[in-house]
């Protein structure tokens, strides 16, 4: 997956429970002339105030997007957990913006539990149903039975495999009455813990089967755009006959399938890098792929040195969550064009619909459509020397 660099708009002020806050655009809902905190948010915070008053200790505050729940709350300093390293970024912003400390709200990646048991949890639904189990299955090894947790969602994303998820962990799972197209779900009743970890998920491709973890995207197979990208790969001299690169980078890299398949079957000797925001991509990764593998938790290109790889390849999502978005994909074309070496390729794979072969003419002064189909389109571009 990728991520941004943020292409944000400048931070409105929005008034709750008496208080101003300022948040970026994108983070709520009414109008630009009238902002409200969003109806997910709203819900989770009165939903919390009604169950402080018997909870004991800090609440834990999972995939919150903008840092809007970690801020509100900050005064009862919650324990942040996001999968996501951009969630982990825009709550930094979100508490500097409100002249908050960043230092008091303690991070914990997704693989560690809070140092004390959270008794009250609120969670932002993940995209991913997988992830959503991820969480819950690492809190169900910590939490006692009087645990409780909320989940908010826009109810037109509502599935049946959601309840089936929540009631393996809790006998008892609530839903709230929709507000303004938003719901929670509450669990409660937590059944005894798992006995054992979830077992990673395994992906067979071409004789080799990929390990990854709950919450990785395309957990069944091989996304179809990369599929593509790598048969085209196979049969086409304009990727298959490019000078062998001394290193690559795979930016939004998932569970490392195409980095594997390069190194295996065309660069035998290439260094790897890769990228991913995702905290269980990242790992997944590394399952994959050798120890000398570089796979990075970033959401840029921070730390890749200008001119350093001779080849960067992507298969760019246009989402974010549940929201359509290619600027953080622009972003990043950008900076692939920083850190490309003179000499090097920079080759995309996505949906046609996209066209971003408008947006790689600016940055490259050699970009080809090396193959299409009826879904995708694989882009070669380069800078000549």
């Amino acid at each position: 997956m990728l991520g941004p660099p943020f292409l944000l708009l400048p931070p409105m002020k929005v008034n709750y429970a008496g208080r101003d806050y300022h948040f970026p655009a994108e983070a709520l809902g009414g109008t630009r002339q009238a902002p409200l905190l969003k109806p997910a948010d709203e819900l989770l915070l009165k939903w919390y105030a009604e169950e402080s008053k018997l909870a004991d200790g800090p609440p834990a505050i999972y995939h919150d997007h903008y840092g809007v729940l970690t801020t509100v709350l900050h005064h009862a300093e919650p324990i942040f957990v996001s999968d996501s390293i951009v969630h982990h970024q825009r709550r930094a912003d979100a508490l500097q913006s409100n002249d908050l400390s960043v230092a008091s709200s303690p991070v914990n990646l997704p693989y560690l539990a809070p140092a004390a048991a959270p008794t009250i949890v609120l969670m932002h639904l993940p995209k991913y149903l997988d992830l959503f189990e991820f969480y819950l299955h690492g809190l169900a090894q910590r939490v006692g039975k009087d645990f409780k947790l909320a989940a908010a969602f826009q109810t037109r994303h509502f599935t049946p495999r959601i309840l089936e998820i929540a009631e393996r962990y809790a006998a008892t799972v609530t839903q709230s009455r929709a507000y303004k197209k938003a719901r929670t779900l509450v669990l409660s009743d937590w059944r005894d813990a798992p006995k054992t970890e979830l077992p990673l998920k395994e992906i067979a491709y071409r004789e080799r089967t990929y390990r990854q973890h709950y919450g990785v995207f395309s957990s069944s197979h091989v996304d179809y755009a990369t599929q593509f990208l790598l048969d085209t790969w196979r049969t086409d001299d304009q990727l298959r006959l490019m000078p062998a690169p001394g290193s690559i980078l795979d930016i939004g890299t998932g569970n490392g399938v195409i980095l594997d398949q390069l190194l295996r079957d065309f660069y035998p000797e290439a260094n790897l890098y890769g990228t991913d925001i995702s905290h269980v991509a990242v790992s997944s990764a590394k399952l994959n792929l050798p120890p000398s593998a570089d796979i990075r938790w970033q959401s840029d290109l921070t730390g890749f040195a200008t001119d350093s790889m001779d080849l960067i390849v992507t298969n760019p999502p246009f989402h974010e969550g549940h929201r359509n978005t290619i600027g953080p994909t622009l972003n990043l074309f950008r900076e692939a064009q920083r850190t490309l070496a003179p000499a090097g390729y920079f080759v995309v794979v996505a949906n046609r619909h996209l066209n971003y072969v408008t947006h790689l003419e600016k940055l490259f002064g050699d970009v080809r459509e090396v193959a299409t189909n009826d879904k995708f389109v694989v882009y070669r571009s380069s800078v000549p020397l």
